[in-house]
Protein backbone atom coordinates (compact mmCIF):
# COMPACT_ATOMS: atom_id res chain seq x y z
CA UNK A 1 0.00 0.00 0.00
CA UNK A 2 1.29 3.46 -0.94
CA UNK A 3 1.27 6.15 1.75
CA UNK A 4 1.93 9.71 0.51
CA UNK A 5 4.76 11.60 2.13
CA UNK A 6 4.16 14.74 4.19
CA UNK A 7 5.65 16.81 1.36
CA UNK A 8 3.15 15.35 -1.15
CA UNK A 9 0.18 16.02 1.12
CA UNK A 10 1.36 19.57 1.81
CA UNK A 11 1.82 20.24 -1.91
CA UNK A 12 -1.71 18.95 -2.64
CA UNK A 13 -3.23 21.20 0.05
CA UNK A 14 -1.29 24.20 -1.26
CA UNK A 15 -2.47 23.63 -4.84
CA UNK A 16 -6.11 23.32 -3.70
CA UNK A 17 -5.80 26.53 -1.71
CA UNK A 18 -4.37 28.44 -4.68
CA UNK A 19 -7.11 27.14 -6.99
CA UNK A 20 -9.77 28.16 -4.48
CA UNK A 21 -8.40 31.71 -4.41
CA UNK A 22 -8.39 31.88 -8.20
CA UNK A 23 -12.04 30.83 -8.60
CA UNK A 24 -14.41 33.84 -8.69
CA UNK A 25 -16.46 33.86 -5.53
CA UNK A 26 -20.23 34.31 -5.60
CA UNK A 27 -20.04 35.09 -1.90
CA UNK A 28 -17.96 38.20 -2.58
CA UNK A 29 -20.41 39.30 -5.26
CA UNK A 30 -23.37 38.76 -2.92
CA UNK A 31 -22.27 41.22 -0.25
CA UNK A 32 -25.24 42.90 1.41
CA UNK A 33 -24.53 46.45 2.56
CA UNK A 34 -26.39 48.84 4.79
CA UNK A 35 -29.35 50.44 3.08
CA UNK A 36 -27.89 53.95 3.23
CA UNK A 37 -24.80 52.80 1.28
CA UNK A 38 -26.97 51.81 -1.66
CA UNK A 39 -29.13 54.93 -1.40
CA UNK A 40 -26.06 57.17 -1.62
CA UNK A 41 -25.33 55.84 -5.12
CA UNK A 42 -28.41 57.59 -6.48
CA UNK A 43 -29.47 54.32 -8.16
CA UNK A 44 -31.32 52.55 -5.33
CA UNK A 45 -34.48 53.77 -3.64
CA UNK A 46 -36.90 52.66 -0.95
CA UNK A 47 -38.87 55.91 -0.75
CA UNK A 48 -38.38 59.59 -1.47
CA UNK A 49 -37.24 61.97 1.28
CA UNK A 50 -39.68 64.86 1.09
CA UNK A 51 -42.10 66.94 3.13
CA UNK A 52 -44.42 67.22 0.14
CA UNK A 53 -47.57 65.12 0.40
CA UNK A 54 -46.82 62.75 -2.45
CA UNK A 55 -46.89 58.94 -2.37
CA UNK A 56 -46.61 56.07 -4.86
CA UNK A 57 -48.80 53.02 -5.22
CA UNK A 58 -46.91 50.07 -6.70
CA UNK A 59 -48.30 46.73 -7.83
CA UNK A 60 -46.13 43.63 -8.38
CA UNK A 61 -46.40 40.31 -10.23
CA UNK A 62 -48.92 41.24 -12.92
CA UNK A 63 -50.38 41.90 -15.27
CA UNK A 64 -53.36 39.74 -14.36
CA UNK A 65 -56.36 39.26 -16.63
CA UNK A 66 -58.86 39.89 -13.80
CA UNK A 67 -57.13 41.91 -11.08
CA UNK A 68 -55.24 44.51 -13.09
CA UNK A 69 -58.23 45.94 -15.01
CA UNK A 70 -60.20 46.28 -11.76
CA UNK A 71 -57.29 48.13 -10.17
CA UNK A 72 -57.05 50.37 -13.23
CA UNK A 73 -60.76 51.16 -12.88
CA UNK A 74 -60.21 52.38 -9.31
CA UNK A 75 -57.17 54.45 -10.24
CA UNK A 76 -59.05 56.05 -13.13
CA UNK A 77 -62.03 56.89 -10.91
CA UNK A 78 -59.85 58.84 -8.47
CA UNK A 79 -57.31 60.25 -10.94
CA UNK A 80 -54.44 58.43 -9.24
CA UNK A 81 -51.27 57.21 -10.98
CA UNK A 82 -49.36 54.05 -10.08
CA UNK A 83 -46.36 51.95 -11.09
CA UNK A 84 -46.79 48.32 -12.11
CA UNK A 85 -43.75 46.01 -11.78
CA UNK A 86 -44.57 43.48 -14.45
CA UNK A 87 -43.42 39.88 -14.94
CA UNK A 88 -42.42 39.24 -18.53
CA UNK A 89 -44.26 35.97 -19.06
CA UNK A 90 -47.47 37.62 -17.79
CA UNK A 91 -46.98 40.55 -20.17
CA UNK A 92 -46.85 38.14 -23.09
CA UNK A 93 -50.19 36.62 -22.06
CA UNK A 94 -51.92 39.94 -21.25
CA UNK A 95 -50.54 42.47 -23.71
CA UNK A 96 -53.89 44.27 -24.02
CA UNK A 97 -53.98 44.87 -20.25
CA UNK A 98 -50.48 46.35 -20.40
CA UNK A 99 -51.50 48.56 -23.31
CA UNK A 100 -54.37 49.96 -21.26
CA UNK A 101 -52.03 50.52 -18.30
CA UNK A 102 -49.72 52.60 -20.48
CA UNK A 103 -52.51 54.52 -22.20
CA UNK A 104 -53.97 55.58 -18.83
CA UNK A 105 -50.68 57.16 -17.76
CA UNK A 106 -49.23 54.59 -15.41
CA UNK A 107 -45.61 53.45 -15.29
CA UNK A 108 -44.15 50.00 -15.93
CA UNK A 109 -41.25 48.50 -13.99
CA UNK A 110 -39.24 45.34 -14.63
CA UNK A 111 -39.88 42.46 -12.18
CA UNK A 112 -37.98 39.71 -14.07
CA UNK A 113 -39.42 37.34 -16.67
CA UNK A 114 -40.39 34.27 -14.63
CA UNK A 115 -40.58 35.66 -11.05
CA UNK A 116 -38.20 33.08 -9.60
CA UNK A 117 -37.43 33.46 -5.88
CA UNK A 118 -33.69 33.06 -5.52
CA UNK A 119 -31.68 35.19 -3.12
CA UNK A 120 -28.50 33.62 -4.51
CA UNK A 121 -29.32 34.14 -8.18
CA UNK A 122 -26.23 34.43 -10.36
CA UNK A 123 -25.49 37.37 -12.62
CA UNK A 124 -26.02 35.53 -15.91
CA UNK A 125 -29.47 34.28 -14.91
CA UNK A 126 -30.59 37.64 -13.55
CA UNK A 127 -29.34 39.46 -16.64
CA UNK A 128 -31.33 37.07 -18.85
CA UNK A 129 -34.45 37.56 -16.72
CA UNK A 130 -34.24 41.34 -16.95
CA UNK A 131 -33.27 41.46 -20.61
CA UNK A 132 -36.10 39.18 -21.74
CA UNK A 133 -38.66 41.45 -20.10
CA UNK A 134 -36.97 44.60 -21.41
CA UNK A 135 -36.88 43.22 -24.96
CA UNK A 136 -40.52 42.13 -24.81
CA UNK A 137 -41.69 45.55 -23.61
CA UNK A 138 -39.60 47.25 -26.30
CA UNK A 139 -40.99 44.96 -28.98
CA UNK A 140 -44.64 45.31 -27.95
CA UNK A 141 -44.81 48.88 -26.62
CA UNK A 142 -41.52 50.64 -27.49
CA UNK A 143 -40.88 51.13 -23.75
CA UNK A 144 -37.92 50.23 -21.58
CA UNK A 145 -38.64 50.56 -17.85
CA UNK A 146 -36.53 52.89 -15.76
CA UNK A 147 -36.82 50.80 -12.62
CA UNK A 148 -36.18 47.19 -11.64
CA UNK A 149 -37.64 45.58 -8.51
CA UNK A 150 -35.99 42.32 -7.42
CA UNK A 151 -38.28 39.41 -6.62
CA UNK A 152 -38.99 39.13 -2.91
CA UNK A 153 -37.19 42.41 -2.31
CA UNK A 154 -33.86 40.55 -2.19
CA UNK A 155 -30.89 42.82 -2.77
CA UNK A 156 -27.10 42.59 -2.58
CA UNK A 157 -24.13 43.92 -4.55
CA UNK A 158 -24.62 41.39 -7.35
CA UNK A 159 -28.31 42.19 -7.84
CA UNK A 160 -27.75 45.95 -7.67
CA UNK A 161 -24.74 45.82 -10.00
CA UNK A 162 -26.57 43.67 -12.53
CA UNK A 163 -29.54 46.01 -12.60
CA UNK A 164 -27.36 49.10 -13.04
CA UNK A 165 -25.40 47.42 -15.85
CA UNK A 166 -28.76 46.76 -17.55
CA UNK A 167 -29.47 50.52 -17.30
CA UNK A 168 -32.03 50.19 -14.51
CA UNK A 169 -32.30 51.90 -11.17
CA UNK A 170 -33.58 49.71 -8.34
CA UNK A 171 -36.77 50.67 -6.50
CA UNK A 172 -37.94 48.65 -3.52
CA UNK A 173 -40.61 50.01 -1.16
CA UNK A 174 -41.06 51.69 2.21
CA UNK A 175 -40.57 48.99 4.83
CA UNK A 176 -43.52 50.28 6.85
CA UNK A 177 -45.73 50.12 3.74
CA UNK A 178 -45.35 46.43 2.91
CA UNK A 179 -49.05 45.53 2.96
CA UNK A 180 -48.39 41.78 2.73
CA UNK A 181 -51.58 41.48 0.70
CA UNK A 182 -50.37 38.05 -0.45
CA UNK A 183 -50.90 36.71 3.11
CA UNK A 184 -54.72 36.57 2.98
CA UNK A 185 -55.15 39.87 4.81
CA UNK A 186 -58.57 41.49 4.59
CA UNK A 187 -59.55 44.95 3.38
CA UNK A 188 -59.60 46.39 6.89
CA UNK A 189 -56.07 45.16 7.67
CA UNK A 190 -54.68 46.43 4.36
CA UNK A 191 -56.27 49.86 4.71
CA UNK A 192 -55.07 50.22 8.30
CA UNK A 193 -51.52 49.24 7.30
CA UNK A 194 -51.33 52.09 4.82
CA UNK A 195 -53.40 54.81 6.47
CA UNK A 196 -51.97 54.41 9.97
CA UNK A 197 -48.37 54.57 8.77
CA UNK A 198 -48.49 57.06 5.92
CA UNK A 199 -45.64 59.56 5.49
CA UNK A 200 -44.79 61.93 2.61
CA UNK A 201 -42.67 60.15 -0.01
CA UNK A 202 -43.91 56.65 0.88
CA UNK A 203 -43.80 53.84 -1.67
CA UNK A 204 -46.65 51.41 -0.97
CA UNK A 205 -46.40 47.75 -1.98
CA UNK A 206 -49.42 45.86 -3.29
CA UNK A 207 -49.80 42.99 -5.76
CA UNK A 208 -52.02 42.63 -8.81
CA UNK A 209 -50.75 39.14 -9.68
CA UNK A 210 -50.42 35.88 -7.80
CA UNK A 211 -54.02 35.11 -6.86
CA UNK A 212 -57.31 36.69 -5.86
CA UNK A 213 -56.65 40.35 -5.04
CA UNK A 214 -60.21 41.33 -4.10
CA UNK A 215 -59.10 42.63 -0.66
CA UNK A 216 -56.42 44.75 -2.35
CA UNK A 217 -58.92 46.21 -4.81
CA UNK A 218 -61.40 46.98 -2.05
CA UNK A 219 -58.66 48.49 0.14
CA UNK A 220 -57.43 50.96 -2.49
CA UNK A 221 -61.03 52.14 -2.95
CA UNK A 222 -60.77 53.33 0.65
CA UNK A 223 -57.11 54.35 0.78
CA UNK A 224 -56.97 56.63 -2.26
CA UNK A 225 -59.85 58.99 -1.42
CA UNK A 226 -58.91 59.02 2.28
CA UNK A 227 -55.37 60.19 1.51
CA UNK A 228 -56.56 62.61 -1.15
CA UNK A 229 -58.77 64.18 1.51
CA UNK A 230 -55.60 64.67 3.58
CA UNK A 231 -53.93 66.45 0.67
CA UNK A 232 -51.89 63.58 -0.78
CA UNK A 233 -51.25 63.07 -4.50
CA UNK A 234 -50.51 59.69 -6.10
CA UNK A 235 -47.58 59.79 -8.53
CA UNK A 236 -45.60 57.28 -10.55
CA UNK A 237 -42.14 56.44 -9.25
CA UNK A 238 -40.47 58.42 -12.03
CA UNK A 239 -42.59 61.45 -11.16
CA UNK A 240 -41.59 61.06 -7.50
CA UNK A 241 -37.89 60.83 -8.33
CA UNK A 242 -38.04 63.76 -10.77
CA UNK A 243 -39.80 65.89 -8.16
CA UNK A 244 -37.09 64.99 -5.64
CA UNK A 245 -34.25 65.70 -8.07
CA UNK A 246 -35.67 69.14 -8.85
CA UNK A 247 -36.05 69.88 -5.15
CA UNK A 248 -32.51 68.67 -4.45
CA UNK A 249 -31.05 70.92 -7.15
CA UNK A 250 -32.69 73.87 -5.46
CA UNK A 251 -30.93 72.95 -2.21
CA UNK A 252 -27.61 71.50 -3.39
CA UNK A 253 -24.56 71.84 -1.17
CA UNK A 254 -21.49 72.84 -3.26
CA UNK A 255 -19.04 69.97 -3.62
CA UNK A 256 -21.59 67.25 -2.75
CA UNK A 257 -21.50 64.12 -4.88
CA UNK A 258 -23.08 60.68 -4.75
CA UNK A 259 -20.94 57.86 -3.39
CA UNK A 260 -20.21 54.97 -5.78
CA UNK A 261 -20.02 51.41 -4.49
CA UNK A 262 -16.80 49.47 -5.18
CA UNK A 263 -18.22 47.75 -8.28
CA UNK A 264 -19.20 51.17 -9.72
CA UNK A 265 -15.67 52.60 -9.64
Amino acid sequence: MYWPTFKTVFRYILICHVLFLLIPSQVDAAIVRERHEYEKTGHVFWEIPTDEKIVALTFDDGPDRTNTPLILDVLKKYGAKATFFVVGKNVKENADVVQRTIMEGHELGNHTYTHTYNESINQATLTTEMNKTDMLLLELFAIKPTFFRPVGGYYNDLIIETAIEAKHDVFLWSWHQDTRDWANRNKKQLSAQVLNNIRPGDVILFHDGGGDRTPTIEAIKEIIPALQDEGYSFLTLSEMVDRHKFSSKQNTTPGFSLAPLPFMK
